[in-house]
């Protein structure tokens, strides 16, 4: 099994599927990895593998964000209280521990544990100063592409469409290898459409849909321009209406646009990349940064940019992982 070390994602379907369509449509897997597959090591078809083996994904009841509403329901049990719009911008440290954060205003944050689900290259470098993840050492670093995601409010119910949707053109192949450089690729983009409405009745009002759609993009080390973001949306919607064989632009009522500027800007993605830090090989497993800091021992990582990688079960996975190594210390 050496060789799913150093194929890739699309080289490794080609052994097992002559249907040029059926190895796009499971290669589109990688794009939710960050990136395409053509640059994603072949392992990763064992997301493809899983799907298959347990009858795909499943609903979430209430959208996605349930699960984090969720969350705070199990954490208001514990009557644990969330700071809400506090940044975390330095800290101060004693006898080779940190001893307490310090926020944009000026507030002290102090605690035994500290549990940071920032992204972990990030983080060490713009907060904790740490010269191995400077801006320059970051822009040489792998990361994942960029994403072009807004959401669309329609006063009109759309029956044809399915949950789940991707449209993709005739080039799959010369379009997968020049989406994460070439701006120009974005003239007629692929894209994935998710109708949260369509069995999450609660997510529109009546007679109406709720549209999510993604499209892969270059992030800002490719693109740093995003005043064409209207155009490069208006274009998406014109081109799914004619798929769905209707005109949903004087339908709409409610449309927020989210570029690769604003992942930069309200979550401190690098570059404003999607997913942190990419599946390169020099960047998985132990060449990954460490949930555990390397200089705090009382610091902790979770999320996409540390072990084991990017995407939401893996993200929940790190966030085990880090609580397991924080009990570990506790215990010691």
């Amino acid at each position: 099994h050496l060789g799913v070390l150093f194929r890739n994602f699309y080289q490794q379907l080609k052994l097992h599927f002559s249907s040029k369509e059926v190895r796009q449509i499971l290669s589109l897997v990688a794009f939710f990895l960050g990136r395409t597959p053509f640059d994603t090591m072949a392992v990763y078809t064992l997301l493809s593998h899983t799907e298959f083996r347990h009858n795909g994904y499943y609903n979430v009841e209430g959208g996605m964000y349930a699960i984090v509403e969720g969350l705070l329901r199990e954490l208001e049990k514990e009557n644990i209280k969330i700071n809400y719009n506090t940044e975390i911008i330095s800290y101060k440290e004693h006898n080779g521990k940190l001893e307490h954060f310090i926020d944009n205003q000026g507030q002290n944050w102090k605690a035994d544990l500290y549990l940071v689900n920032g992204d972990a290259a990030v983080f060490r470098g713009k907060v904790l100063d740490r010269k191995k993840y400077s801006t320059r050492k970051l822009d040489k670093m792998s990361w994942t592409m960029g994403y072009l995601t807004f959401y669309l409010g329609v006063k009109t119910k759309l029956p044809q469409v399915d949950h789940h949707n991707y449209y993709l053109g005739s080039n799959f192949e010369d379009y997968a290898r020049k989406v994460q450089q070439d701006p120009g690729t974005l003239q007629k983009p692929y894209y994935y459409v998710n109708v949260v409405s369509k069995y999450n009745q609660e997510c529109a009002p009546e007679g109406c849909e709720s549209l999510f759609f993604v499209c892969p993009v270059p992030n800002l080390l490719q693109k740093p321009d995003w005043s064409d973001k209207d155009k490069i949306v208006d274009s998406i919607i014109e081109d799914f209406s004619g798929r769905i064989g209707q005109d949903i632009k004087p339908e709409i009522i409610s449309k927020t646009i989210y570029t690769p500027q604003d992942w930069e800007k309200q979550f401190h993605l690098h570059r404003g990349t999607g997913l942190g830090l990419s599946h390169k090989m020099l960047q998985i497993g132990a060449f990954r940064p460490s949930n555990i800091d390397e200089n705090f021992k009382n610091v902790f990582y979770a999320g996409a940019s540390t072990v084991p990688g990017a995407g939401l079960p893996m993200g929940i996975i790190s966030s085990k992982l880090a609580v397991e190594r924080m009990l570990n210390y506790k215990a010691e």
